[in-house]
């Protein structure tokens, strides 16, 4: 068996000292299990520090700590002795357990410490040497770094300064195998190809891992990346905590109302996101004349476009910064708006004035933009935004809003706070009305053009434009002559902060 040489107190506190191979030795086959550097008393006197830790049993905190090390310099974990009382309490290494441990340390984090059975006690200890990695290590989609003797988790932006100058998140690979990838999904996905491209005599899917290698999504030597996983897996959020998404109904400023946790992969999310949002709003009713469809039932219009919903929700899916696990994707849906809230950060010199101008073509996961581009749900990269605005524009409702701030990414979609039913309500007589499905659209409106509109005269329109200012519809922009114009109280530019 191995034996290693327990750090000295001097080494656990030197923050310059690193594990390396001559902190071993090999003993004899018939070594009589006594410590050649160190009495057991002394052994289990040693403080924890950056490079050791005691654990007394497999948990949570296990994992994280191998994580931790893994992330930086290494260490050793001794497990089956209490840390507060030094007591030892061993490890059962009967039958298949310590298999089934190794096993579970390269499932959950993609690693293969050394694992060596120590007798102590009458019992057995497990010594684990944990060696530094040069990709960083996560457990539950969460990375982790030691700080002296304890574990914290590490700052997105530290991860990246720390191991990515030159590697995306979608390329990294977590210990996943093809028994993680779900067959339905796959094959979903590549009815969706065969039904875009005709004659392209795509074949069903009978090798995921072939299938998965041509989209990019398998390294040269065979392993799952982080994309594959995150877009076709059984239980992403088995390996990525936060990445699933979180919707919930606010009737105010404070009060949620049953909020909803999805998990699954990204196609599954937005099926189930698209549902829930469909099913959750309320339906209006089309005035016009020409409404009524078949068995004479008036036509029904969901409160907001189901284009720009989903091209919101594709958004988030897309652009999240999965290396931030700090919180899930977050809808929020209030009485007269719906938020896409991701926890995100760009790089430094991605701007959000970049972002909103046209045709910009930054993607933080390139890989998924290009499966769903694939499979028909993204168009053309860098037009998300357009295709929401147009989406809205065509509808009646506000543009966007935009905001970036410590928190994350948010994207708010606003309903039409002007309905035929509102507008009767508020008491505006027709030329009023068609003055605001005139601004619906085109954004302002002249007195002259007001009175071209309705075939009225100035003071006609003089009047009703300043019926609507004083009852808080419209504001007025100028002071006088041709250069006044009128807008609905509304209309934000995009990149004002979405509440």
């Amino acid at each position: 068996m191995v034996i290693y040489r327990y750090m000295t107190q001097d080494e656990l506190s030197s923050p310059d000292q690193h594990p390396s191979e001559d902190m071993t030795l090999v003993a004899e086959p018939d070594y009589p299990g006594q410590y050649p550097y160190a009495s057991l008393d002394e052994f289990l006197s040693l403080h924890e520090g950056r490079h050791l830790d005691f654990k007394e049993a497999v948990s949570e905190s296990f994992f994280k700590l191998l994580s931790a090390f893994s992330n930086t310099e290494g260490g050793f974990v001794i497990l089956g002795v209490n840390d507060k009382t030094r007591k030892v309490t061993g490890f059962d290494c009967k039958g298949e357990k310590l298999s089934e441990l190794a096993n579970r340390i390269s499932d959950g984090l993609g690693i293969h410490p050394v694992i060596d059975e120590i007798p102590a006690e009458g019992r057995t200890i497990l010594i684990i040497k944990v060696s530094p990695q040069r990709k960083p290590i996560s457990y539950r989609g969460v990375y982790y770094t030691r700080v002296g003797d304890t574990v914290r988790e590490i700052d997105p932006d530290e991860l990246r300064r720390k191991f990515l100058e030159d590697t995306s998140w979608e390329d990294l690979v977590g210990g996943c195998t093809l028994d993680d990838i779900d067959d339905e999904t796959v094959q979903n996905f590549m009815d969706l190809l065969r039904g875009r491209v005709a004659g392209s005599g795509i074949p069903d899917i009978k090798d995921k891992e072939t299938t998965l290698r041509r989209l990019g999504l398998i390294t040269p030597d065979g392993n799952i990346t982080n994309a594959a996983y995150i877009l076709f897996g059984k239980n992403p959020q088995s390996r990525f905590g936060n990445a699933g998404l979180q919707i919930s109904r606010i009737n105010d400023e404070t009060a949620l109302i049953n909020p909803k946790n999805f998990s699954g992969n990204l196609f599954q999310l937005l099926e189930y996101a698209e549902e829930y949002l469909l099913t959750a709003q309320a339906v209006v009713y089309d005035p016009s004349g020409n409404a009524i469809i078949d068995s004479f039932r008036r036509k029904e219009i969901p409160e907001y476009p189901v284009a720009a919903l989903r091209e919101a929700l594709l958004n988030l899916l897309i652009h999240r910064d999965y290396f931030d696990s700090r919180t899930p994707s977050i809808i929020r849906m209030y009485d007269d708006r719906i938020q896409f809230l991701n926890p995100a950060r760009f790089p430094a010199d991605v701007t959000l004035e970049k972002i909103l101008s046209q045709h910009y073509p930054y993607h933080r996961n390139p890989k998924i933009a290009d499966i769903f581009a694939k499979a028909g749900y993204v168009e053309k990269f860098g037009t998300g935004l357009e295709r929401i605005r147009a989406e809205l524009s065509r509808a009646g409702h506000p543009a966007p809003e935009v905001d970036y701030s410590s928190i994350g990414f948010s994207l708010v979609l606003r309903k039409d706070p002007y309905t035929r039913e509102r507008l009767d309500s508020l008491g505006l007589n027709e030329r009023q009305i068609a003055a605001v499905h005139y601004l619906k659209s085109r954004g302002s409106i002249s007195n002259q053009e007001y009175q071209q509109l309705n075939n009225a005269k100035k003071a006609t329109a003089t009047r009703d434009l300043k019926a609507m200012v004083h009852s808080g519809i419209l504001r007025k922009e100028g002071t006088t002559g041709p250069n006044v114009r009128y807008s609905l109280t509304y209309a934000k530019r995009e990149g004002s902060k979405g509440s």
